[in-house]
């Protein structure tokens, strides 16, 4: 597979990150790597707590938000950790792979000119439907996401995108908090990358909620056979991930208006359950 790649205001931001997804219970018959080998598969479990946050709902919420521009490109020098790169979407339909794929809402454009989603300084949102699975095809219908580089300095019009992995050991970054906003599905994935490894370690999140949780806590699905334990130096994106199921088609519509970054001083107020599939 590959990975197309689109300019925005000098900055390429890249699409299609094929994914291995699948339903809670269900049994992956396959994994694709993408993306240079990032993808973003993971399980499903149940994760009431996702969206609580804990503590005083009257209180800041904790860590350092992250900033963008108005195409969705975070900036090193905008943030105390050098985080940089730019946010996108990806999905099943990118590239095609002959099956029925998800279908974007047309009324969101993206920075880089692709439906389905949309972006501006304060939340960048994405707006369709996901297919459902025919016949246990899982590898090739898992759904669609907005995902975010860290160490990406884009790239002139035409030309690929510079990707690297970023370490968050030596950023001193122990956990992220992330606001979601939006209608559905009820349940998305928050998927931490790494190059080489097919099925993302994962949280669960709760839409509309926020979502506080430890970097240690991204574990892959349960259905994973040999499992790749989520090597914190060596993370290329977050991933917000719809995944697909083999009842019914998905439809989704969500935003991510905040990102905040939990360091060496600042825990998590609440870390949720476990990614494992259930």
């Amino acid at each position: 597979m590959y990975e197309p790649l689109f300019a925005v205001s000098r900055r390429v931001v890249v699409g299609a990150l094929a994914l291995s997804v699948l339903a809670c219970g269900q049994v992956d018959p396959g994994s694709l790597a993408a993306n240079g080998g990032t993808s973003g598969s993971a399980g499903s479990s149940s994760n009431a707590a996702a969206g609580s946050g804990g503590a005083n709902p009257g209180a800041a919420p904790p860590g350092t938000p992250l900033a963008w521009s108005a195409d969705g490109f975070v900036a090193s020098a905008t943030n105390p950790y050098a985080i940089e790169g730019p946010f996108y979407a990806y999905s099943d339909c990118d590239p095609p792979s002959g099956l029925p794929c998800t279908a974007p809402d047309v009324t969101l454009t993206g920075a880089d000119g692709k439906p389905g989603w949309s972006v501006n300084p304060s939340k960048v949102c994405m707006k369709g439907t996901a297919v459902k699975v025919e016949g246990g095809m899982f590898s090739l219908q898992w759904g669609a996401g907005l995902a975010l580089d860290l160490n990406s300095k884009g790239g002139e019009p035409g030309q690929p995108a510079v990707k690297a992995t970023f370490n968050l050991e030596q950023a001193k970054i122990k956990g992220f908090s992330v606001d979601i906003e939006g209608t559905a599905p009820a349940q998305i994935r928050i998927n931490l990358t790494m190059p080489g490894v097919a099925d993302s370690n994962f949280v669960n999140a709760q839409v509309p909620g926020t979502k506080t949780f430890n970097v240690a806590d991204a574990k892959q699905g349960n259905w994973v056979k040999s499992l790749t334990p989520l090597d914190p130096t060596h993370v290329e994106a977050m991933q917000f991930q719809v995944f697909t199921t083999a009842g019914a088609p998905t439809p989704y519509d969500f935003c991510v208006s905040a990102i905040r970054v939990l360091s060496d001083s600042v825990a998590p107020t609440n870390t949720g359950g476990a990614a494992a599939g259930g």
